[in-house]
């Protein structure tokens, strides 16, 4: 029972020691533009800063980010979906004060 409590002891040690990786930054957005025309938007105001790398139109919605870009260590994803009357844009792996979080409010 002894060497039981041990083992569990040592478990719960290596567990909390163990490296985590951080926990992705998401921010929600809605606005009454199309998918198109946020889009459309969201690509001028990045060429300015030369941050978009693709955009992947799909039926209700969308994707926007600069995913394969050569410079980019963590990419950011906008995900722009369709929900009737507004589309609902979510950011992710974006500072909130960054110049994506500023390229989506310009936006929307």
């Amino acid at each position: 029972m002894r060497d039981f409590g041990i083992v569990a002891l040592l478990s719960v040690i290596a567990t909390a020691a163990a490296p985590t990786t951080p926990a992705a930054r998401i921010q929600s957005y809605a606005t009454a533009k199309s998918t198109v025309q946020f889009a459309s938007c969201y690509e001028h105001a990045s060429r300015q800063r030369e941050g978009l790398w693709f955009v992947a139109d799909r039926r209700g919605g969308g994707a926007l980010s600069n995913l394969g870009a050569p410079t980019v260590r963590q990419p950011y994803f906008i995900q722009i979906s369709d929900r009737g009357g507004r589309r609902e844009i979510v950011l992710r792996n974006a500072a909130p004060n960054g110049p994506e979080a500023w390229g989506v409010s310009q936006c929307i």
